[in-house]
């Protein structure tokens, strides 16, 4: 269940917040439960997600350039200015663990 919170912040961190949800095709709102999301992983025993399964140091580093996706993923192709290495990274990634 979805629920409504109300952060207070700097106006320059909130626009450059907007403008990063913006460029990534999503929602503020799903960044900022994102980050959350990562901070609670990351203090998750031995690097675990709350799913059980570790991310490795190259997924983590990708996760953390991307964000996760919003609610309405998967899709078809990575977005964002991605080398076609990475893209490939991405879509193998993807596959992996789904």
């Amino acid at each position: 269940m979805k629920s409504k919170l109300t952060l207070r912040m700097d106006e320059d961190v909130k626009e450059r917040a907007k403008e990063i949800a913006r460029e990534r095709g999503t929602s503020l709102s799903a960044l900022v439960e994102g980050s959350f999301r990562l901070l609670s992983e990351a203090d998750a025993p031995s690097g675990q997600t709350e799913s059980g399964t570790a991310l490795t140091p190259q997924l983590k580093k990708v996760h953390e350039r991307i964000g996760p996706p919003p609610d309405d993923a998967p899709f078809d192709e990575p977005r964002g200015n991605w080398t076609e290495d990475e893209q490939q990274f991405i879509r193998a990634a993807t596959e992996k663990h789904a």
